[in-house]
């Protein structure tokens, strides 16, 4: 029989712009911060973990493995093992459903998940040059823009999520009117989750070098205030006669989010008081067609209810990761899902998506949300490039 699951804590650092405030530090600097201090949260010892996951999109090899760097880095013993996964945007919650299945099949007690990602300091890489080029010319390789093709062009159908968002928005029938009007929503609903004080449990302080000594970066810094229809309309299309715009599209961003998660044994040995019940049935992972990748974070979350015995009506909170407005509002339509009920704190498009970071960061809102509106059942859905998507359970407890 399985065991059971829960989620006792997990925290984030705030998300910084694309070369913004988190730009000087590496993906693995700010994580550790994070995960340092969510085992100062939870008062548990470095050496009471029994594994690392981690999930990470943009990785190079000088970060390789960045669970294990994270590990290393916050006091965990040598023998506890870490690996790290990329799903592309999936990859945080991946890593959630991952620990959830380590506990639940008795393998390991407790499990720390983290999900990081910088994205200001993706690598660019010179394909070739290791063994010359004798009459040509050698181009440098930009991974963040690689990482927009979610590996598309190496299957032989080179489309970029801009594609896929415009290819959504015509077969869904979405106007730029309605995705301008929904990013709105997403930007207001963060900026009021900010200055209600809403966000505050979750976020960890990074300390920051600067001319003046340290400064501590503790406030998302994407959201923007005074977003109005009319400013968005003003936007140039990104392609020529489309209707996705950097307004209505989720922007690139550096974050890192870290999890505690453990059995119920190790809780009773820890003096661990948990957050929320990870719900083991109703953890999915899923794949569909990669020119409509939105639908995945559907199809995702319509197999964890029906893994859990459980129907969409049952949920009192949705978060689904905001890749485009125009992939939430077709996810919206699709999955039946309420509006009232959906990001109600704002999602990507306000908030911002560091790809590896998100996943994780949706999977702790929903939980912190549940417990703040002292609500007892909840859905996080992702969807990726490629065509994949996750979905988790969470309950009150």
């Amino acid at each position: 029989m399985a065991k059971d699951v829960f989620l006792i804590d997990g925290v984030r650092s705030p998300i910084g712009r694309f070369g913004g405030s988190l730009k000087p530090l590496r993906a693995t600097e700010f994580a550790s911060t994070v995960a340092s201090a969510l085992l100062n949260r939870v008062n548990l010892e470095p050496a009471a973990l029994d594994l690392l996951i981690g999930g990470m999109v943009l990785q190079d090899m000088s970060e390789s493995n960045p669970a294990r760097i994270v590990g290393m880095r916050v006091g965990v013993p040598d023998n506890v093992p870490a690996f790290t996964i990329n799903m592309q945007c999936c990859s945080s919650m991946a890593a959630l459903i991952q620990a959830t299945y380590q506990i639940a099949i008795g393998a390991v007690d407790v499990v720390m998940v983290v999900g990081l990602e910088s994205m200001s300091n993706a690598a660019h890489t010179v394909p070739g040059s290791r063994w010359g080029s004798r009459l040509g010319s050698m181009t440098f390789l930009d991974s963040l823009q690689e990482c927009t093709l979610a590996g598309s062009g190496m299957w032989g159908d080179p489309q970029y999520m801009i594609d896929v968002a415009e290819h959504h928005a015509e077969v869904d029938g979405i106007s730029r009117q309605q995705m301008d009007e929904y990013t709105i929503v997403s930007h207001e609903r963060a900026l009021a989750a900010i200055a209600a004080g809403r966000l505050k449990d979750e976020i960890v302080p990074i300390e920051l070098p600067s001319k003046n000594g340290q400064v501590m970066f503790d406030t998302d810094e994407n959201p923007r205030p005074g977003s109005t229809i009319e400013t968005l309309a003003k936007l140039t299309p990104v392609q020529p006669d489309g209707v996705i715009t950097a307004g209505n599209a989720a922007s690139i961003n550096d974050g890192a989010a870290a999890a505690i998660v453990a059995s119920a044994e190790a809780m009773n040995k820890h003096n661990l008081e948990p957050l929320a019940r990870i719900v083991t049935e109703g953890a999915s992972m899923v794949g569909c067609d990669p020119n409509l990748m939105g639908y995945s974070c559907v199809d995702a979350l319509n197999s964890s209810l029906v893994g859990a015995d459980k129907t969409v009506d049952d949920l009192d909170l949705i978060e689904c990761n905001e890749g485009f407005a125009v992939q939430l509002l077709a996810c919206e339509e699709m999955g039946g899902w309420d509006r009232e009920r959906l990001n109600v704190d704002g999602g990507s498009v306000g908030l911002g998506h560091p790809v590896g970071m998100s996943g994780l960061r949706i999977s702790l809102h929903l939980a912190k949300a549940l417990k703040q509106r002292d609500l007892k059942l909840g859905g996080a859905t992702i969807p990726a490039g490629s065509g994949l998507g996750t979905a988790i359970l969470m309950e009150s407890v």
